[in-house]
């Protein structure tokens, strides 16, 4: 049935109540600020999860199928008044609906404000009063109502605007009676139409934000990957900065020691050689001092005999005192001033230059490694003295110009060969000789006495050396020692040759053999420094070997001496 309008010749649409709770929610709050008494009707029901709402139609019994409130929630969102989920307080749809024992709801915050600020404990609307200030709890149910009615709010303006689009008058605007068969009017079908849309474009929206809601998840974890990206970044960053730190550190720290040490070194060596000229000189001015006296002495005998008239005294001790006194010819003899500090020096340039390389490489590739390499960690001397053990020359090896001790613990090169049997255990042709004492296991620990010497070698030879022709010496071929040459070349006598920067010349080499490891080491014994270890492996007798060199015709005509070891 269609209603004329008496302004126009649009019919207005039915108004849509609903029928099956009209006991429910068809009573209107008021909007004035001043609270009325009489109690909002929908309270009562909130209890009951499941509504059924009758449209404007009979049997349009139509559910609402989306949300957490599927089934039980009417469609039609027009049939419900926002008024019904106001709070009487602010006037504004509930916010945590709580309500009181009288049954009236409110929203949680507005009736705490309202009591806190009242004097009796009482419903707004109601005016019932609270012996006690009632603890109220949130009404989920009715909450639950409130918020799937905000969340259809935005389908029910679209709804809304669709029906607007929907009434416009097909016989144009004019002025009519608006009678019933008018073609302004809205058909029943229409509205039906009118809600499937509605469903159909909130269906289409939700389903947009599903999409939307996902490509936004998609980016915030993109942007959280981002951040813990630059997370671990810094994380990162700080580590290298701890390592930079360090390894700088290091760097200078090793830098500063090895100069340090060096300087020291240098000042040892200067102090070691001034003793040794002091003490050289202190021995050539006694001695010249001895020979002065006995010269004073032989010109003043002199002078008495010539003054002398006793004719047969001058005879009888002219003949003594004209012959040469024994004196030793100075011209060649001077104190050695050499402080024989190249060696350090050298050292030092070889050091710059590693820190240079090192340096230049941190510069390349950012990440240091230790500047000064760390040498094996070897006993110092006074450990490896325990291994002490008695060491004396056998003749039977000994090369025919070598001249051994009577105690055979001292041996230097002559000048001529001696007439000795060319037995197979004797060297003919290297200036050497090995002790008589086989090395088959266990550690020993010997010392010798180089002093001044320009050339030796010391260290230990195999049983089945070649002793005979010209020799290799090497590792590979039983011997290992080391040599020194020219006063300032160390040499640790591998293929090719091993050199050694020892700043502190040694007058007295230790030499430590460990036969189960195949370690040879050499000491540096007055100055309780480690020279040098060599590992090979010792597959039988090893014996100590010892070659003072040639003696370079008196250059270096100093003995070797086998000393005592003093612990």
């Amino acid at each position: 049935m269609r209603r004329r309008s008496s302004k126009s010749g649009v019919s207005k649409p039915k108004t849509c109540k609903p029928q099956g709770v009209s006991h429910l929610l068809s009573e209107e709050r008021p909007r004035a600020s001043s609270l009325v008494s009489q109690p909002p009707p929908y309270t009562a029901a909130l209890s009951r999860r499941r509504f059924t709402l009758t449209g404007a139609h009979d049997g349009d019994n139509l559910l609402c199928d989306q949300g957490p409130l599927a089934g039980r929630l009417p469609l039609a969102h027009s049939f419900l008044s926002e008024e019904q989920f106001q709070c009487a307080i602010c006037l504004e749809i509930f916010v945590n609906p709580a309500s009181t024992p009288c049954g009236h709801s409110f929203c949680m915050a507005c009736i705490g404000k309202y009591w806190d600020g009242a004097k009796l404990c009482q419903c707004p609307l109601c005016k019932e009063t609270f012996k006690k200030r009632p603890d109220l709890q949130i009404n989920r149910t009715l909450r639950e109502i409130t918020e799937q009615f905000k969340s259809m709010s935005a389908v029910s303006r679209i709804c809304t605007a669709s029906r607007r689009g929907s009434l416009g008058t097909e016989g144009g605007g004019g002025g009519g009676g608006g009678e019933e068969g008018g073609g302004g009017g809205v058909k029943d079908t229409d509205h039906q139409e009118n809600n499937i849309l509605c469903l159909e474009k909130w269906t289409d929206s939700k389903t947009q934000m599903n999409v939307m809601e996902a490509e936004i998840h998609k980016l915030i974890l993109q942007r959280q990957q981002k951040m813990d990206e630059i997370r671990s970044s810094l994380a990162q960053l700080q580590l290298a900065v701890e390592q930079e730190s360090d390894a700088s550190t290091r760097v200078y720290r090793d830098l500063v020691c090895a100069v340090e040490k060096s300087q020291a070194e240098l000042q040892e060596v200067i102090e070691i050689n001034r003793r040794a000229a002091e003490h050289q000189a202190e021995i050539a001015i006694r001695q010249l001092e001895q020979e002065v006296a006995e010269l004073r002495r032989r010109s003043h005998t002199l002078s008495q005999l010539a003054q002398s008239d006793d004719y047969g005294n001058y005879i009888q001790s002219y003949p003594s005192l004209c012959t040469p006194p024994p004196i030793r010819d100075w011209s060649g003899v001077s104190v050695n001033t050499d402080l024989e500090t190249g060696p350090v020096y050298k050292s030092l340039s070889v050091l710059v230059q590693h820190f240079q390389e090192e340096l230049a490489r941190m510069a390349e590739f950012g990440v240091p490694a230790p500047v000064v390499t760390s040498v094996v960690q070897q006993p110092m001397v006074k450990k490896v003295q325990q291994y002490a053990v008695d060491v004396t020359l056998d003749s039977s090896t000994a090369h025919p110009r070598l001249v051994l001790s009577e105690d055979k613990k001292k041996v230097k090169c002559g000048d001529r060969h001696q007439l000795l049997p060319d037995n197979p255990e004797r060297f003919d042709r290297v200036v050497c000789v090995l002790g008589k004492e086989g090395i088959s296991s266990g550690r020993h620990y010997w010392e010798v006495e180089v002093g001044g010497k320009t050339d030796w070698d010391l260290g230990v030879a195999s049983h089945s050396i070649t002793r005979k022709g010209k020799i290799t010496v090497n590792p590979s071929n039983g011997y290992w020692f080391l040599s020194l040459r020219d006063k300032h070349n160390y040499v640790f006598r591998t293929e090719p040759t091993t050199e050694l920067p020892i700043n502190i010349r040694p007058q007295k080499i230790g030499v430590f053999v460990d036969y189960e490891k195949g370690q040879i080491s050499f000491y540096n014994v007055e100055a309780k420094l480690h020279i040098y270890t060599f590992t090979d492996t010792f597959c039988e007798f090893i014996y100590p070997f010892f070659s003072p060199c040639t003696n370079q015709s008196g250059k270096n005509d100093g003995h070797l001496i086998i000393t005592p070891v003093l612990k």
